[in-house]
């Protein structure tokens, strides 16, 4: 039995080493300046910090990735629950036909790359180029399908009978979806926006193909600008300080609400 935890902690240890060993490495290596990288001298510095900071708009990308992020995230969780609970809980026509409609989307759009060229034909029939409001557009839309399986699940599993007894009692189908259901449900609600939010924050090919200008571009694809700055050589520094820049926000996240991100998944 010892010999088993023994093992058990071995090889939890691992893991967890195999797991924070890359986000060491870029916080490490986001610390050496550019010049001293190739030659393998180990100098510490915020000097890569301070120059992305200078020269690129760093900040400018992290407030449109806070926004189109946040905003994606809430308008998803809201539509999502309120599709769900009505999929789950109220009598429509043609219910099994929409639920396989969302497996089939829910496939489909993991492949979201094929789907570039309509998407992108869209947004600029609606002239939503090159604007947030048109990534937040995509954003929201290709994430429904997956949030509303989520909450499906999760209504699904509360009792029916504190409904009835609210109905019973004179309350509206709009106050029990808000004043009982939702309650009930709020760690899933929480997980599922963190869920959303990293996905969207951690979004390139739409972000990419949907913008062409300084003023709009997010921080995922902000970062890959960095290895462009210089003619001569990649440099390596300045790109590890720019993609820790953009794991902060997730980090704060995931260490604060790890527990129920993981019951969403495992879900």
């Amino acid at each position: 039995m010892k010999k088993n935890k023994i093992a058990f902690y071995l090889i939890s240890l691992f893991l967890v080493i195999y797991s924070l060993f890359p986000l060491l490495l870029v916080f490490i290596y986001s610390l050496i300046p550019n010049s001293y990288i190739p030659q393998n001298k180990i100098i510490f510095s915020l000097k890569n910090y301070i120059e992305i900071l200078k020269t690129m708009n760093i900040g400018n990308y992290f407030i449109n990735s806070v926004i189109v992020s946040l905003f994606s995230a809430s308008i998803n969780t809201l539509l999502s629950f309120l599709a769900a609970y009505a999929l789950t809980r109220l009598n429509i026509p043609f219910k099994n036909l929409l639920n396989n409609i969302l497996l089939f989307f829910n496939v489909v759009l993991i492949l979201g790359v094929f789907i570039i060229v309509p998407i992108f034909d869209i947004i600029v029939r609606l002239k939503l180029f090159n604007t947030l409001t048109g990534l937040i557009l995509v954003y929201t839309s290709l994430g429904l399908p997956f949030s509303i399986l989520l909450f499906s699940k999760f209504i699904n599993e509360l009792p029916k009978e504190y409904e009835e007894a609210a109905l019973i009692d004179g309350f509206s189908r709009l106050k029990i979806i808000f004043k009982i259901v939702l309650p009930l449900i709020k760690p899933a609600l929480i997980s599922i926006f963190i869920l959303q939010f990293i996905g969207y924050w951690n979004e390139f090919v739409f972000a990419l193909t949907l913008t062409n200008s300084e003023l709009k571009r997010t921080l995922a694809v902000g970062v890959t600008l960095v290895s462009a700055s210089s003619n001569f050589e990649i440099p390596w520094g300045s790109i590890m300080a720019a993609s820790f820049i953009a794991l902060i926000p997730l980090i704060i996240l995931v260490y604060n609400f790890e527990s129920l991100i993981i019951k969403s998944v495992s879900s």
